[in-house]
């Protein structure tokens, strides 16, 4: 305010007592447009304003006063906040006859030695209403009964608050606040500003607790309670009744405490919160428990789960207080309910296998972790098999493709005399006689612990068929593999030669033993030779491949599926 009276240099000469009367008293909004032009210009381009407020204060002879009935005050108060300088500052915004309205900035300890600027610490761009029409909420509120039960009244203090956030004492919202304040007492009101209707006011110089305390505590475990009480002068609090070792810090208020081994139980507490007008007590209650013990996993895993089922395990464990539950390790798309422990899992048979699966149990005392090896199991399923057409007295094989986890075992169901079943690998064999010519039904089955699949296919025993005879494979050349096996499209073979220039013949013939394909290969002095057969255009089904070169012949078999 100091420079104040350098900034209106015909204040100087006034007597001390009449310069405040020469302002004018204006509304919070009228000298707003000033200020933050002063802000901008002699504080920081980016000063953006976070309260506005009058504040009861004289100060080398300039006095700022409101008038109760109007609202309007011969001076406001202005903070502006600058991110880029990550500072704060005041202005004061008055109207001089003449001269108009100006704006003037202040050393910040002129009001914070009075005043808690972090009060209504805001992001505003304007205040939004003027301070008559949020008078009028106050006085209607309770401020009119307090004013004519104390006819020398004043207000001491008015300010706007922007609260972007709920809290335990302000709603979330725009309001003001006002103070009037008498000789011996005091109100103090809030008002939404938008409305202007009050939503609170508070009466009296004596503390008013405004918290509430936690009404548990642990064996071990501070025990911490913040009692604010609002109050002029600041009250000060004492415990008059408190569990042993329990201590109250006299000005902020703070009670803590931590309860020793074997004082379980309820406790029964009484703070007081007082200064010079009077007293408030808070009576409550706090049960202790017993100290906390660390978690010990007790259950056992469901370690198997069969595809397309649900997966369920329901964790227990002991720890006080109880613990809650995390997946640390997993399959994915596997859910924990923290606070229950109940595990669950939806797995298809694209899981089939092993999955680790890690869990903790966490709780203040410390963590205890169970691990487990999770079987995704997969009932069998076999693919389809082509009906067969077969010549009698030659041996006949098919081997079964059967998706499964774990491996299944086989068995026979049903099916022609002499016809058998591996039951490791599934592979089926017959050499039917003369007699068995016809058509005969095989029905087979792989299970494992997941559950069982069936399957059935029909041969026909047809006279009429010959199949070539499988020879040893000779000492000058062989066959040392054909892929891929299955084949969809095309099979290659790889030949071993030994010294070999003579023409190949490579003949396809299929379970009937008739020839489905033929190619010729010129062989050199090389000593491997690949060649590759299209056979998209076979039937699903197994086939016989022999290569022959003069006497000497050797085959192998090649499976055709798509």
């Amino acid at each position: 305010m100091k420079q104040l009276i350098c900034f209106l240099p015909f204040f100087l000469a006034l007597p001390l007592g009449i310069r405040a009367q020469v302002l004018e008293n204006i509304s919070v909004k009228e000298v707003l447009p000033t200020v933050n032009s002063a802000a901008q210009n002699d504080f920081a381009s980016d000063a953006a304003l976070t309260h506005t407020m009058f504040f009861d204060l004289e100060y080398q002879g300039i006095g700022l006063e409101m008038d109760i009935q109007t609202g309007k005050a011969n001076g406001w108060l202005y903070r502006y906040y600058s991110a880029s300088l990550d500072s704060s500052v005041f202005f004061v915004g008055v109207k001089v006859p003449i001269a108009g309205a100006q704006a003037v900035k202040l050393p910040l300890d002129t009001i914070t030695q009075y005043f808690p600027v972090t009060i209504g610490t805001t992001s505003m761009n304007e205040p939004w209403v003027d301070s008559d029409a949020a008078l009028q909420g106050s006085k209607d509120g309770g401020a009119d009964t307090f004013i004519q039960s104390h006819p020398e009244t004043r207000i001491a203090l008015a300010f706007t608050i922007n609260n972007p956030v709920q809290n335990r004492y302000i709603p979330q919202g725009k309001y003001w606040v006002f103070r009037y304040q008498a000789d011996a007492d005091t109100m103090t009101c809030m008002v939404d500003a938008p409305t202007g209707l009050p939503f609170r006011c508070i009466a009296g110089n004596s503390p008013t607790i405004l918290t509430n305390p936690p009404s548990t505590a642990r064996i071990g475990v501070e025990y911490m309670y913040n009692v604010n009480a609002f109050g002029n002068p600041l009250p000060r609090y004492r415990l008059n009744t408190a569990p042993a070792g329990m201590t109250i810090d006299e000005v902020s208020g703070r009670i803590s405490w931590t309860p020793a081994p074997g004082s379980e139980g309820k406790y029964d507490v009484e703070v007081e919160a007082y200064n010079s007008s009077g007293s408030t007590r808070q009576n409550f209650a706090i049960t202790v428990s017993a100290a906390a013990t660390e978690p010990r996993i007790t259950s056992t895993p469901v370690t198997e789960v069969i595809a397309g089922r649900q997966y369920m395990y329901q964790l227990s464990a002991t720890g006080s207080p109880p613990p809650t539950y995390t997946l640390e390790e997993h399959p994915t798309g596997m859910l924990i309910d923290g606070g229950r422990g109940n595990v669950l899992w939806a797995p298809t048979r694209t899981h089939a296998g092993s999955h680790p699966v890690r869990i903790r149990a966490t709780n203040t005392a410390g963590s205890d972790e169970q691990s487990y090896t999770l079987e995704v199991i997969t009932v069998p399923v076999i693919a389809t098999i082509p009906d067969q057409r077969i010549a009698p007295e030659k041996e006949f094989t098919i081997q079964p493709s059967t998706d499964a986890y774990p491996d299944p075992t086989y068995a026979l169901n049903s099916g022609p005399d002499g016809l058998t079943i591996d039951p490791s690998s599934g592979v089926i064999r017959w050499t039917p006689t003369a007699q068995q010519t016809g058509t005969h039904v095989v029905l087979f089955e792989a299970s494992n612990r997941a559950g069982k699949g069936q399957q059935s296919f029909d041969i026909e025993v047809d006279a009429t068929v010959s199949a070539s005879r499988l020879t040893d494979v000779p000492a000058e050349f062989g066959i040392v593999s054909a892929w891929p096996q299955p084949a969809s499209s095309a099979v290659t073979l790889s030949l071993t030669l030994t010294g070999h220039s003579e023409t190949m013949r490579i003949s396809v013939y299929d379970a009937l033993g008739r020839l489905r394909m033929t190619r010729t290969l010129q062989q050199s002095r090389t000593t491997r030779a690949y060649v590759t057969l299209p056979v998209h255009t076979l039937e699903n089904g197994m086939y016989n491949v022999i290569v022959s070169s003069g006497s000497d012949v050797t085959e192998t078999r090649v499976i055709v599926r798509r």
